[in-house]
């Protein structure tokens, strides 16, 4: 009989199951706790790279867009906008040698993106040109000098087409863009 006693007193004691219930509970607390601070600073990092990201790609683009903006472009004072590139020089120069490096800044003068900006041709023999990146040296094979394009209101008889690639790079070098334009001249 005393054995039976014990073993329901011991089966039937409840003394500690608080405080070892309350530990059980403040653990998954403490790691639920942990998880949670843990997703929230990645999350942090991912929208913080993704704002670099598109900042870059801004910046690259705004490139693109200055060196189409600015290719003969002179300042109030009468000299060169830094940016122009279709320089008497860069003319002359001939298609597959035709180049220009010029750097995109902000409103700080801070260069924001380098953009390089070559002719497009269709010669598989021609070097690449030293000084430009592999992008701006591997632009799709196209005729530089063609027709006006269908609709454009140039005349095929007193004009003409030449094609140019402009590729902007973001200054930390992680993001390029890469377009290619074309100018209209007077046939000569």
């Amino acid at each position: 009989m005393t054995m039976v006693a014990t073993v329901k007193r011991i089966i039937g004691n409840e003394n500690g199951f608080v405080l070892g219930a309350s530990i059980l509970i403040s653990a998954v607390l403490l790691l639920a706790g942990v998880l949670a601070l843990w997703t929230s600073n990645t999350e942090m990092h991912v929208v913080r790279n993704e704002g670099d990201l598109t900042l870059e790609f801004y910046n690259a683009e705004g490139g693109v867009i200055d060196a189409l903006e600015k290719y003969n472009a002179r300042l109030p004072d009468g000299t060169d906008d830094p940016m122009k590139w279709l320089t008497d020089a860069f003319l002359l120069a001939g298609e597959t040698a035709a180049n220009s490096i010029t750097y995109s800044k902000n409103a700080a003068n801070e260069s924001v993106a380098k953009v390089e900006v070559r002719c497009i041709n269709d010669n598989t023999t021609a070097p690449p040109i030293s000084g430009l990146s592999a992008a701006a040296n591997t632009l799709p094979l196209q005729r530089h000098i063609t027709p006006p394009p269908e609709g454009s209101g140039y005349s095929l008889k007193y004009f003409e087409v030449r094609r140019y690639g402009i590729t902007a790079t973001s200054a930390t070098g992680n993001t390029q863009v890469q377009i290619g334009a074309y100018k209209v001249f007077n046939k000569y």
